[in-house]
């Protein structure tokens, strides 16, 4: 060290170092508590819909949300074959396939890795409700998802139903309404609930909840939840994935005008 001897009783800092800065225990919650893409808790990430895309199919549309995108087609109503039973009202198939480079993992092995049962039986259960299936005996409706980029499997199931829901309406199936999704996370960090969480969020969350509903009618068609949650939190954040969902329908109600439009 120049211009005084050096202190050989204890370790000397370099000689650009700089000193500690203490922060206030205030100023860390702050910090700990904001998202990582900066946006407000209530905050959802921009919606594109487009409806169309596939041309032989009767009804398509492509969703993008953050680093989801996901594309949806429709077949039908088409009558149901000459084996299959009489029924009353048309059959919604729904078939949810991930492609290989969806995830950071690659998925190789058809079947196992690139269909998921768990989200098509949530996309049927938060679709039906919302369709007139009775205007349509022996007949079928084939909804097939296909995940191009996935953020978490929770951002799939509300990005899905709500592209499934305007491409059914887009091929002319009649419904009482166009179903949109939302979900929400329960942070650690965090005091109330964040929207549309990505996939780091949700795997570090404590609780999740997840919404479809009709916001024309303010009808919900399938709620599920994980975790321990007060009733007053799981409330606040129905609400508030509710209130979204109008917002929400007006992009999806935006794409179908258009798209009638073009």
């Amino acid at each position: 060290m120049s211009g005084q001897a050096a202190d050989r009783r204890r370790f000397n800092a370099p000689p650009n170092a700089a000193p500690l800065v203490f922060v206030e225990p205030d100023a860390v919650a702050s910090s700990s508590a904001a998202r990582e893409d900066s946006r407000a808790p209530s905050q959802v990430r921009p919606v594109f819909l487009q409806t169309g895309l596939v041309t032989e199919a009767s009804g398509s549309a492509y969703i993008e949300t953050g680093r989801t995108k996901l594309i949806c087609a429709v077949y039908g109503p088409k009558p149901t074959p000459p084996s299959a039973p009489f029924n009353a009202k048309a059959r919604l198939n729904v078939e949810v396939k991930f492609a290989p480079f969806s995830s950071g993992v690659r998925r190789f092995t058809p079947g196992k890795d690139t269909e998921s049962p768990l989200l098509s039986s949530t996309l049927h259960q938060s679709l039906l409700p919302s369709l007139l299936l009775d205007s349509l005996p022996k007949s079928q409706i084939d909804l097939f998802v296909h995940i191009l980029e996935s953020d978490g499997s929770d951002s799939d199931i509300s990005a899905g139903v709500t592209a499934a829901s305007v491409a059914l309406a887009s091929a002319g199936i009649q419904m009482v309404g166009l179903v949109v999704g939302c979900s929400a996370a329960f942070l650690p960090s965090a005091p109330t609930p964040v929207l549309d969480p990505t996939r780091s969020e949700a795997l570090s969350s404590t609780a999740f909840v997840s919404l479809a509903c009709i916001p024309a009618l303010g009808t919900i068609t399938n709620i599920s939840s994980r975790g321990t949650i007060p009733v007053p939190q799981f409330e606040e954040a129905v609400k508030s994935c509710a209130s979204v969902c109008g917002d929400i329908h007006s992009v999806a109600r935006q794409a179908l005008t258009e798209s009638l439009a073009a």
